[in-house]
């Protein structure tokens, strides 16, 4: 089983579960196109419009008089300008520390990071996959290995397959001593979702698995979870085991949820429905489940959204338990989104967040960031391959950096820049036949603050 879906009303996220839009059987519209769609034809006709391989006439003359509807209204995206608005604005407080690129050092697409400290060494376990619209080689869709010395600022690749699963994996430190993962196995008769045990947090010997039942884990609409993505497992302080999967299996408009599992060893897995999280967006890629240094449990979402009324951008979902799971704080928006986040505090104190992208020319990423109070902050509009603007306040233009990290390239003096009182606007407009921006940041500051 292939964990990777295809998305159309969403800006492209990574390998793991979600790395391309597949354009050549979907037809991409964006979020206010199909909301005037919605209007305009019908809930109905609009989805047939977005799930279609290709338009009709009637279909491309509705579609276009939307989106020229749309542009008609004006946007910041297409003149550079801003307000002085400080709506959508969020603090930035990750800094980003170190990026690793896909087909470098004779591998093929690489994604989805697991942060593990073994020692004074921290590795970054990640999968070595394949993605067929760029056609690269030195893939095995196997889980290797970069380490580093310095707390993730510089990455050295390690030789050889370190967990022999066909997904990316969840890793942590045994309660028991030693280290512990999950990935599924793949099978033509059905997918194991496996543990693997470690004595020395490097090379992983997987022990045994279970084929998980899908039943009674539904969306919001009520529809069943048809496929797992990647587990990501905590063990409970009653020895108990605790895991949550996004539903990877769905076909747009995309109302993915994830699946909560309790296990008494981290080898049987029981479904609880209970534990669904279903919102009234998308969970785009694999949520993140960790305790943190002070015994916290933190979950992250990434539900990257639009608002179609304005364009803003809304990125990870962040929420806590203090009781082990059995409740939940509000949900709160990190300063930054991320497909396919991994958290881990280290013993230095550093917070630190890994996360994935992905480039249709390049391919995938592993990058890390740093929690970090800084002096800025910034908010995000966008119009999917055509445009980015970020406003940023606390920052001079000279402080501002716009990067693609997927492919390591410095866009900034391809921007425009516009002021407002005490705000900067930055606006990126993609290459004509560009597909996708979800790898394209702001970096603001000689720290590298991240929107």
């Amino acid at each position: 089983m292939l964990r990777k879906v295809a998305v159309v009303l969403s800006i492209t996220l990574g390998f793991g579960i979600l790395s391309s839009i597949n354009v050549a059987s979907a037809v991409v519209v964006d979020p206010s196109t199909k909301s005037c769609l919605d209007k305009t034809v019908g809930a109905k006709a609009a989805n047939k419009i977005v799930s279609a391989k290709k338009l009709t006439k009637a279909q491309t003359a509705q579609v276009a008089k939307c989106k020229s509807s749309s542009s008609s209204t004006g946007s910041t995206g297409s003149t550079g300008s801003t307000s002085s608005t400080t709506a959508g604005m969020v603090a930035l407080n990750y800094v980003l520390l170190s990026t690793v690129i896909s087909q470098q050092s004779g591998l093929g697409n690489i994604s989805d990071p697991a942060l593990l400290q073994v020692g004074n060494k921290l590795r970054m376990f990640f999968k070595n996959g394949n993605e067929s619209q760029i056609g690269l080689s030195g893939f095995d869709n196997k889980i290797h290995s970069y380490v580093s010395s310095d707390n993730g600022k510089t990455w050295a690749l390690e030789s050889g397959v370190k967990i022999d699963a066909g997904s990316p994996v969840s890793v942590q430190a045994a309660s028991t001593g030693g280290y512990e993962a999950w990935g599924w196995v793949l099978s033509p008769n059905g997918d194991k979702m496996t543990k693997f045990t470690s004595s020395d947090g490097e090379t992983f010997t997987a022990g045994s698995g279970l084929i998980p039942v899908l039943n009674s884990c539904k969306n919001v609409n009520g529809v069943s979870t048809t496929k797992f993505g990647d587990f990501q497992v905590i063990k409970l302080l009653n020895g108990t085991f605790l895991a949550f999967a996004q539903n990877s299996n769905e076909t747009p408009p995309y109302m993915r949820h994830a699946c909560g599992f309790t296990s008494p060893d981290g080898i049987t897995w029981t479904l609880d429905a209970a534990k669904t999280v279903a919102l009234q967006y998308d969970i785009q890629t694999n949520p993140e489940t960790y305790r943190n240094a002070s015994g916290v449990i933190e979950q992250i979402f990434p539900v990257f959204r639009l608002d179609p009324s304005t364009n803003l951008a809304t990125g990870l979902q962040f929420r806590t338990s203090t009781n082990e799971g059995l409740s939940w704080s509000d949900f709160s928006e990190l300063s930054f989104f991320a497909a396919d986040p991994d958290r881990l505090d280290l013993s230095n104190g550093d917070s630190l967040l890994a996360f994935g992208g992905f480039d249709h020319g390049q391919g995938g990423l592993l990058a890390v960031a740093k929690k970090s109070a800084t002096n800025y902050k910034a908010s995000r509009t966008e119009n999917f391959f055509e445009w980015i603007t970020w406003t940023i306040s606390g920052a001079s233009q000279s402080d501002i950096k716009i990067k693609n990290l997927c492919t390591n390239k410095d866009l900034t003096s391809s921007v425009k820049f516009a002021t407002s009182g005490s705000n900067i606007s930055v606006t990126y407009t993609a290459p004509a036949g560009g597909k996708g921006n979800s790898c394209v940041y702001a970096l603001i500051g000689a720290e590298q603050a991240i929107k």
